[in-house]
């Protein structure tokens, strides 16, 4: 089993969170953000093993430039950016494996900022 986080506002259509199954959502308040949104609603999903490919690239196909989404297990972490799934190993600490490094450079040149590619939140 998968877990994740995805934000409603990162994405084209956010209807499409209502097709998977919801562990819960959590409003965050982002008062610190200048000209950004402050409030954001962070839908933590479940997805079966067998469904993770086709779930990241419904959402990559939905996720607007400057976001990213990503889903864990006990071993492996997908980042879903634009058009692009990373697929790389859950590390513990400072991430350093080529798929994080490959795949920090792609988020951001899509306008990720690098303060948000240092951690992934990961909760079991």
């Amino acid at each position: 089993m998968f877990k994740g986080f995805v934000l409603s506002e990162s994405l084209k259509d956010p209807t499409i969170l209502n097709g998977f199954a919801t562990e819960k959502v959590i409003v965050e308040n982002h008062s610190e953000f200048e000209g950004e949104l402050k409030i954001w609603h962070d839908f933590k999903l479940k997805i079966k093993d067998e469904d993770i490919n086709s779930v990241c690239g419904k959402i990559a196909k939905q996720i607007k430039e400057e976001w990213y989404a990503h889903f864990w297990n006990e071993n492996t972490v997908y980042v879903v950016l634009p058009d692009k799934i990373f697929k790389m190993p859950r590390e513990s600490g400072v991430w350093k494996s080529s798929e994080y490094l490959e795949c920090k450079k792609y988020a951001m040149k899509h306008g990720v900022e690098e303060r948000f590619l240092t951690d992934f939140l990961i909760e079991d």
